[in-house]
């Protein structure tokens, strides 16, 4: 959404200050380049009777070329930096959904036959009447919801229009992206080496480019008024992602001010990491533990870098994502076991597939028998441990899984958006049968003691299960 700035543009060739909401912190100095791509303006008209057939038809088309763009897109995504892959994969999964048959679809469908409206204008009506929804909800990350679907449709217009998007390409070194809108996949394709950071005129702290930004570490800010026609490519700015602020035009004054806070964040950061291995021990005596969240094996030698303890969360819902079908349960296996044995005995918390609500996976439509479904509220329905739980064969796969890699060194399990106790002692019981069974198979599994306190401390916040070496811990995550 626009910033409620509306003040007249300053004018040019001296210094001036854009206001806008900071959603990744960072400072970035640099040159303006200006991308002049704007939405195609969208025609509007009546279809003939016997026309209403090929029209349809023609949404169907569109919907399809759609599809393949971001199955594309979906393809190129692997080669992203893990967090930023994995958050534009859920995302791509989400738009491709939509793309499914959903309310957006469906609704310009209906306004072609019944009103005889053109495609594009049936597409754009629709996209008004569900982002006005959204937005009158009066809630920020409902509000950025509408900006999903206003994107997609976008996509299906400038496909209807045979319109292609100019992709952000070529850019210059050390250049700062100014637009007046930017999607996800644009962002989490952009070359940190290349853009130094970006901002724009619409978007807000909750958005899924807001996301992606802070995934890829570039400084960004989002909804400043009238940025693109009070900027021209070339022109020297600063961008400031802490405070929210785009300085165009800067004086030597504010230049150096700029250049110096950069140079002693550079500085705190290589002083910081001088402390790798210096204890975490407060004052008062309390060690603190510093764990690394992954996605990747790849992602091992960032943890050891830091000196990381071991593995607090490790993600598993990518290896659903990208793919037509899900995984066995030795591909599992084998993925586990390398980051198990990667942390070298320090403890992998490893969190149980949490996908539904905002997270879709299409592979998992083999093994639940129908296809997952964005909820307008992603904390609630069938997501998280209610959809392992609800489905047996996925969980006990997943499940099996992790106790073959328990073997290769300590393993914890998270079990994501826990809402009840009972969920928690249901997981347990799947854990002890998909144990006894591979018991009897005579597969090596870690051996099961007595979790410590006894079955009592289920109620609380500790382990509710111990296996040995290198040991199973299962942990309950209840949603805030």
């Amino acid at each position: 959404m626009k910033s409620d700035r509306a003040d007249a543009v300053p004018p040019l060739g001296r210094e001036r200050v854009f206001q806008g909401l900071g959603v990744a912190p960072g400072i970035a100095l640099g040159t303006a380049w200006v991308s002049d791509d704007t939405a195609p303006s969208t025609p509007e008209y009546l279809i003939e009777a016997d026309g209403l057939e090929a029209e349809s038809q023609r949404l169907k088309d569109a919907v399809a070329l759609a599809t393949k763009q971001l199955k594309k897109l979906k393809v190129k995504s692997q080669s992203l930096p893990p967090a930023a892959a994995e958050e534009l994969g859920y995302l791509l999964d989400a738009r491709l959904q939509m793309l499914a048959g959903s309310r957006l679809i469906r609704t310009a469908d209906k306004l072609i036959s019944e009103l005889r409206l053109n495609a594009e204008a049936a597409v754009r009506a629709t996209i008004a009447e569900i982002s006005d929804g959204f937005s009158r909800m009066g809630d920020a990350y409902l509000a950025a919801r509408g900006d999903d679907v206003r994107e997609v449709g976008e996509r299906l217009i400038r496909c209807l229009m045979a319109t292609p998007y100019v992709a952000l390409k070529h850019l210059p070194e050390g250049c700062i992206l100014i637009a007046a809108d930017l999607t996800p996949a644009d962002t989490a394709l952009l070359d940190p080496k290349l853009v130094l950071g970006f901002a724009t005129e619409t978007g807000g702290k909750e958005s899924h480019t807001a996301i992606m930004a802070r995934s890829l570490g570039v400084p960004a800010i989002l909804g400043i008024a009238h940025l693109v026609e009070g900027l021209k490519t070339g022109d020297p700015i600063i961008l400031d992602g802490h405070a929210g602020k785009l300085i165009a035009h800067p004086t030597p004054e504010t230049r150096a001010r700029y250049e110096a806070e950069g140079a002693a964040l550079k500085k705190e950061r290589k002083r910081l990491s001088r402390l790798r291995d210096v204890p975490a021990i407060t004052t008062d005596g309390f060690t603190i533990g510093l764990n690394a969240n992954i996605e990747l094996p790849r992602d091992l030698e960032g943890a050891h870098r830091v000196g990381a303890e071991g593995v607090g969360l490790l993600r598993t819902e990518f290896l659903y994502m990208n793919r037509d079908h899900a995984p066995d349960e030795d591909e599992q296996y084998e993925f586990l076991r390398e980051v198990v044995e990667g942390m070298e005995g320090s403890p992998v918390t490893i969190r149980t597939i949490d996908v539904g609500g905002d997270k879709l996976a299409p592979a998992l439509r083999e093994q639940i028998g129908e296809p997952l479904e964005e909820a307008p509220n992603p904390a609630l329905g069938v997501r998280g441990v209610r959809l392992s739980l609800a489905h047996p064969r996925l969980f006990d796969t997943q499940l099996a899984a992790i106790l073959r890699a328990a073997v290769h060194g300590p393993v914890r399990i998270l079990l994501p958006m826990i809402s009840h106790i009972g969920e928690v002692h249901q997981a347990r019981e799947a854990l002890e049968r998909v144990h006894k069974r591979l018991k009897r198979r005579k597969v090596n599994v870690p051996e099961k003691t007595a979790a410590p306190g006894g079955d009592d401390r289920s109620a609380g916040r500790g382990p509710i299960g111990r296996w040995s070496r290198g040991g199973v811990r299962l942990f309950r995550h209840r949603h805030q």
